[in-house]
C-alpha cells in the first residue's frame, strides 16, 4: 500500500477532538473514528529522540540521541543506521519528506536526501518562524540541499500542504508512495492566520486560542493531502498513521488533561500521545485499541505492511496484526529514557493480574 505518516509537533493528549470535544478538527476526527484510535501509544519526551525512534526502530539511548540537537551541535543520527525510508526504497517505494527533520544537519550526509528520501521540503532544526522560516537568526527552509526564500510570508502549514499536493499529482500510481509529513503545528512560536482564531473568539487565554487555531489549520492541511490522494486514485490503497512526537507543553497552551506532566517529562503527559491508523487494509475499524505501542514500533510495522521482513536488533515490534484485528499487543515494556547527563531514567512495564 501507499503509506502516509503524519507527525504533529507537541500536540497534547487533549488537543485532539476524540479526547476533547472542544477541539475543532473534523477531517482528522473522521479519519480517527473510522479507523483505529490508539489509546496507549507512547513516544519519547522530546523532539529529536522521538524522531530517532520513529525512523530507526531503536530506543534513542542506544544511539546517543536522548536530547534535542541544538543548532550549534555538530552531530546527528548515526550514519550507520538504516532508516525507514531507506528500507522502504529497497521495497520499491518512492520516498518523500515534507516538514521538520531535527536529526542533524552539520554535514549533508546527515540530511534527509542522504538518508533515503527522494525529496525533502522543510526545515532542519527544531523550530522556525511559521512565516519568515527563520531559525536562530538564519533562513532554515530547504528544497533538497537548496535554501529557498520564495516562501517568505507563506504560512508553513499551507506551504507544506501545497508541496504535498504537488508530490502526489506528479506521482506514478504504479509505484508505492511513502509520504512522511512531520508538520510544524503546534510547536512554538504561536502563529496562525487570523481567520482560524475567529472560531475561538470566546476563549480568553491567548496561548490556548492560538493552539486551537493551529490545530484547525493542521486539520485543513491534512484534508488537502487526503483530497489529493483521492483525486489521484491512491487513497483507497493508502495506510495513514497519525501521531504526535511527544506530549504538549502546558506552559505554551497545549493540554494533556487528565494526564500528569508535559513535554520534557517522562510522566504520561509527556510521553503518551494521541494517535490513530486509517486505511482499507485494516481488518477491523471504528474502534479504540488499548494495547501498548511505542514509536519504535512504527518502523517494523510499516516495513511489514510494505512486504518486508523484520530485522534483528530492533527495539520495535511489528504491531500490524494487533492494530489491524484488535489482537493483544506484543509489547509489554518500553524505555522512557536513560540519560546519565540529566540523571533521568525510566522504564514502563505492563503488569498483568
Amino acid at each position: 500500500p501507499h503509506i502516509l505518516l503524519i507527525v504533529a509537533d507537541d500536540l497534547g493528549w487533549s488537543d485532539v477532538s476524540w479526547n476533547n470535544p472542544n477541539v475543532v478538527m473534523p477531517n482528522l476526527h473522521t479519519l480517527a473514528t473510522t479507523g483505529v484510535i490508539f489509546n496507549q501509544t507512547y513516544c519519547q519526551r522530546l523532539c529529536t529522540p522521538s524522531r530517532t525512534a520513529l525512523l530507526t526502530g531503536k530506543f534513542p539511548y542506544r544511539l546517543g540521541m536522548q536530547r534535542p540537537i541544538r543548532h550549534k551541535k555538530a552531530h546527528g543520527l548515526p550514519l550507520d543506521e538504516e532508516l525507514l525510508p531507506q528500507k522502504l526504497k529497497k521495497l520499491g517505494y518512492a520516498t518523500h519528506m515534507i516538514g521538520k527533520w531535527h536529526l542533524g544537519c552539520c554535514k549533508w550526509e546527515y540530511t534527509p536526501t542522504e538518508r533515503g528520501f527522494d525529496s525533502f521540503y522543510g526545515y532542519h532544526r527544531g523550530s522556525q518562524d511559521y512565516y519568515t522560516h527563520m531559525s536562530d537568526g538564519g533562513l532554515d527552509f530547504w528544497e533538497g540541499k537548496t535554501a529557498i526564500s520564495d516562501q517568505n510570508g507563506v504560512y508553513s502549514t499551507e506551504s507544506f500542504a501545497t508541496r504535498a499536493e504537488n508530490i502526489i499529482s506528479q506521482h506514478d500510481p504504479n509505484t508505492p508512495l511513502f509520504l512522511y509529513l512531520p508538520l510544524q503545528p503546534v510547536h512554538t512560536p504561536h502563529q496562525v492566520p487570523s481567520s482560524y482564531l475567529q472560531t475561538f473568539s470566546t476563549i480568553q487565554d491567548h496561548n490556548r486560542k492560538s493552539i486551537l487555531g493551529m490545530v484547525a489549520a493542521l486539520d485543513d492541511a491534512i484534508k488537502r493531502v487526503t483530497d489529493a490522494l483521492q483525486g489521484k486514485g491512491l487513497w483507497n490503497n493508502t495506510l495513514t498513521i497519525f501521531m504526535s512526537d511527544n506530549g504538549g507543553d502546558y506552559l505554551d497552551g497545549q493540554s494533556n488533561w487528565p494526564l500528569r506532566g508535559a513535554k520534557g517529562t517522562v510522566w504520561e503527559g509527556g510521553t503518551r500521545v494521541p494517535a490513530f491508523a486509517h486505511g482499507n487494509m485494516l481488518e477491523r475499524t471504528g474502534y479504540t485499541y488499548h494495547g501498548m505501542m511505542h514509536g519504535v514500533d512504527i518502523l517494523p510495522t510499516l516495513v511489514s505492511v510494505a512486504g518486508g521482513t523484520e530485522d534483528a536488533g530492533l527495539d520495535g515490534k511489528n504491531m500490524w496484526q494487533s492494530i489491524s484485528t484488535g489482537a493483544e499487543s506484543p509489547r509489554t515494556e518500553f524505555v522512557y529514557d536513560i540519560d546519565s547527563r540529566q540523571d533521568r531514567y525510566g522504564i514502563r512495564y505492563v503488569v498483568k493480574v
